[in-house]
């Protein structure tokens, strides 16, 4: 579906719910209200905020939903940099549309009984709050099998007892803005689309009706997908 096309059927699944006679929507309004909509579609087919309690590749259905903004992506460590949290910690900068991360892997280079070995071992999340206890955890903290993982704006901190060689990881992209002016429009799987029109419409429906429990009912049936 172009964008002139999701456009075109916005106003016309709005005028069919036009018994108050609602406003017109100028061209940038409903790009606007297509962009919320598919912002929360990708939401909730990632997460959990929806009826049946379903998350990512839980389903065929989700998984074909989310397929075309499944990224892979294998990053390379930066030098060491006064602000890492650790001596043995390396910053990588995260790609720009980076928006969920589904799976990651680092490979990283250990000296075992005198000879370089290379793994690809487990990646932990770490929060900011436990990484001292952590670290000094001899059950918890790095090993020749897993490293450590913080989260900072635009990057990931590993901190590794080894050598960081790369950081593998697959992750959901944030989808690009769609816009009539520009022609862009939505890289979901076709299917969605229609989806991402009722929510648009269900989102200015909350902004004219100011009614925004109601129109969560529930998000015109798509969290039943």
């Amino acid at each position: 579906m172009t964008i002139a096309q999701a456009h075109q059927e916005f106003k016309f699944r709005l005028d069919k719910m036009d018994a108050l006679n609602y406003p017109n929507f100028l061209p940038e309004e409903i790009d606007l209200v297509l962009n919320n909509a598919q912002q929360r579609i990708v939401k909730q087919r990632y997460g959990l905020n929806n009826n049946k309690r379903q998350s990512f590749e839980e389903t065929e259905k989700r998984t074909e939903d989310l397929k075309n903004i499944t990224i892979n992506a294998v990053l390379t460590p930066l030098a060491y940099a006064s602000d890492n949290i650790d001596l043995n910690a390396r910053f990588l900068t995260l790609p720009t549309n980076h928006w969920f991360t589904v799976q990651e892997r680092c490979n990283i280079t250990c000296t075992i009984c005198g000879s370089s070995v290379t793994n690809l071992v487990e990646v932990i999340p770490t929060s900011h709050s436990e990484f001292s206890k952590v670290i000094k955890d001899p059950f918890k903290q790095p090993t020749d099998t897993k490293v450590l993982r913080l989260m900072e704006a635009g990057r990931v901190e590993l901190i590794s007892s080894c050598t960081i060689v790369d950081y593998r990881m697959r992750y959901i992209m944030q989808p690009p803005t769609v816009s009539i002016t520009t022609g862009v429009t939505f890289i979901l799987s076709e299917h969605t689309h229609s989806e991402i029109i009722d929510q648009a419409v269900s989102i200015a429906l909350e902004g004219i009706e100011g009614k925004r429990t109601q129109s969560f009912n529930p998000l015109i049936n798509n969290t039943n997908e």
